[in-house]
C-alpha cells in the first residue's frame, strides 16, 4: 500500500515454496526450451556479518561460522559459473541493473500494471502482486527519490538441476528512499519520502542463453541489517 511507509506487498517475506510450480521460458528461434520449475530459494539463507556472529569459541558460533564458510565456498562456485554461462557478468555492473530492475517493478505495481509485471517476475509473485493490486483498488503515484547507499549483491548461488539445466540466483541489497500517494490526488508533496530497504532474489536459467532474469521474491530486512525497524 502507499503511505508514510513506501511501497509494502505481501511477496516481500515470500516463503519458501514447498512443491514446484511449472514455469515455461521460450527460448528464441534456433535456440532449445526448456520447461523448469519454480522451486523456491536455492541459498539457506543470507550471510551474517562476522561482528553479528556468536564468539567462535562457543557452539552456536562454531556452526554459524562453518555455514557461512560452506555459503563462501557456494559463493564462488556460483561466480564462476556464472561467468562461464554469461560472458562477461559482474557483480557491480549486475547490481546497478537490478536496481532499474526493482524500480521498474515497483512502478508497475503502484500503476496496476500487470501485463508488466509478469514480464519481470516469476509467476507465484506476479500472482501475489496481482491479489494486492485488486485489494488497494486505486493507482498510485510512485517515485524513488534517491539512491541511500549503492544497491550490492550479497549472495550469488547456482543449482545444477539435470545435466542441461542450471538455475542462477542472485540476492540483491536496494537501499532507497521513496515515495507514493494516490494518483487520485496528483500532489507529491504530500508524500514524505521514506527509506525502504530491500533484499531481492533474481532468478535465471543461466545454461539457457535465452532465459532472462526475473525477480523470484524479496527478503525480509535481517535484524542485524541497519536499516532494520521493529
Amino acid at each position: 500500500m502507499a503511505s508514510s511507509i513506501g511501497l509494502r506487498f505481501s511477496s516481500q517475506r515470500a516463503p519458501l515454496l514447498l512443491r514446484p510450480v511449472a514455469v515455461r521460458h521460450y527460448s528464441q528461434p534456433r535456440h532449445d526450451h526448456f520447461a523448469i520449475n519454480e522451486y523456491g530459494l536455492l541459498s539457506n539463507g543470507l550471510p551474517v556479518p562476522w561482528r553479528y556472529r556468536p564468539s567462535i569459541f562457543s557452539r552456536a558460533g562454531l556452526e554459524a561460522t562453518k555455514t557461512q564458510l560452506v555459503g563462501k565456498l557456494k559463493s564462488v562456485f556460483a561466480l564462476v559459473t556464472l561467468k562461464y554461462h554469461l560472458a562477461g557478468w559482474k557483480a557491480g555492473a549486475f547490481a546497478t541493473q537490478a536496481e532499474v530492475f526493482s524500480d521498474t517493478m515497483n512502478e508497475s505495481f503502484a500503476e496496476g500494471d500487470y501485463k508488466t509485471l509478469s514480464s519481470l517476475c516469476y509467476p507465484s509473485m506476479a500472482a501475489s502482486l496481482k491479489n494486492d493490486i485488486k485489494r488497494r483498488k486505486t493507482r498510485l503515484d510512485w517515485r524513488k527519490v534517491r539512491t541511500v547507499s549503492p544497491p550490492k549483491v550479497v549472495l550469488m548461488t547456482c543449482g545444477r538441476l539435470s545435466s542441461v539445466l542450471t538455475v542462477g540466483e542472485v540476492i540483491v541489497r536496494i537501499d532507497q528512499e521513496q515515495s507514493a500517494v494516490p494518483a487520485a490526488t496528483r500532489n507529491q508533496t504530500l508524500a514524505k519520502p521514506v527509506r525502504v530497504t530491500e533484499y531481492v532474489v533474481f532468478h535465471r536459467v543461466v545454461s539457457d542463453p535465452a532465459s532472462p532474469w526475473r525477480i523470484f521474491c524479496k527478503l525480509g530486512v535481517p535484524k542485524w541489517d541497519p536499516a532494520y525497524q521493529k
